[in-house]
C-alpha cells in the first residue's frame, strides 16, 4: 500500500489524535507533503490509526497518524497478518509476519534494537519488489 502525505505537521491531526497520542499542533513530522511513502506495517494504537513509514531523510520506519496521508495505493503486500487486540495499547495490528506475530518485535523495531531492524530490512526489501512488480 502506499500513501501520500497530506500534511506534516500537527494541525492535520484530529482532536482524538492530540489526545490520545500527546502530541500537539505544532508537532513536525519527517513527513515531506506531496511525498508517497511505502506502508509497511498498520495499528491501531490508543485508539488512532497508525501507518509505518520512512519518513524523508529517515533510514528506518516510524509510525506516523493514517490522517496525514491518503491512500494512493490500496494493494496490500501478498504476505500480510493481522492481530487483535495485541496487548492493551494496541488493540489490532497488520503487516509482516514478525511484527505481527513475534511478542515485542514492534516495540524492539521503534527501540531500533538490531535484530528487529536487520528483520526489517529484510521485509522492506521483499514489500518494495512487490510493490514495484
Amino acid at each position: 500500500m502506499r500513501v501520500k502525505c497530506l500534511v506534516n505537521d500537527g494541525f492535520g491531526f484530529s482532536e482524538k489524535t492530540i489526545k490520545n497520542m500527546g502530541n500537539t499542533q505544532q508537532a513536525t513530522m519527517l513527513l515531506k507533503v506531496g511525498e508517497v511513502y511505502t506502508v509497511y506495517g498498520q495499528m491501531i494504537y490508543k485508539d488512532v490509526l497508525q501507518y509505518l513509514v520512512i519518513g524523508t531523510d529517515e533510514n528506518l520506519p516510524t509510525w506516523y497518524p493514517a490522517e496525514l496521508f491518503e491512500v494512493v495505493q490500496p494493494l496490500k503486500y501478498y504476505e500480510e497478518y493481522y492481530a487483535y487486540g495485541k496487548d492493551v495499547l494496541i488493540s489490532a495490528i497488520w503487516g509482516f509476519k514478525e511484527l505481527v506475530l513475534q511478542d515485542n518485535y514492534i516495540y524492539d523495531l521503534v527501540e531500533r534494537e538490531i535484530d528487529a531492524v536487520r528483520i526489517f530490512l529484510k521485509r522492506k526489501k521483499e514489500i518494495d519488489e512487490f510493490e514495484r512488480a
